[in-house]
């Protein structure tokens, strides 16, 4: 998620991993050509194993990454986001279309701003009407 404008960045995988999360940080630097990314991490174990080591440390002069505390959800942004997508995709629904749910959830993902930096208490909005969009 770009702070400052709101924006996801998503990238479907079928499970959470150290290959997936790279794949990811592929595309991060791919869509960011130019500038500093500064990247806001927990402490999942596949962010930090030796393959991403070796990344972060061959994009160094790109990449800075700010590890927060470990069990600290609380400080990462991303969490209400997700809470967020739970509520709309995952309360009082049972999916037993997996590419349907994943086409939905990337439908509302790409029409979400996230802001967290507005004078008034933060808030996610979606941009576009999502039951008209699903």
């Amino acid at each position: 998620m770009d702070y400052a404008s709101g924006i996801l960045t998503t990238q479907h995988a079928d499970s959470a991993n150290a290959a997936a999360f790279e794949a990811f940080l592929d595309q991060l630097i791919t869509d960011w050509p130019t500038g500093h990314l500064i990247l806001v991490l927990d402490n999942a174990s596949y962010h930090k194993t030796a393959s991403l080591r070796t990344w972060f440390a061959e994009h160094q002069d790109r990449v800075t990454v700010i590890w927060l505390p470990t069990y600290s959800p609380h400080l990462n942004l991303i969490e209400r986001v997700w809470r967020f997508l739970k509520a709309k995709l995952a309360c009082h629904r049972f999916w037993n279309d997996r590419e349907g749910l994943a086409t939905r959830v990337q439908t509302l993902c790409d029409a979400i701003r996230a802001i967290f930096h507005a004078d008034i208490a933060p808030r996610i909005r979606i941009t576009q009407d999502f039951y008209m969009s699903a």
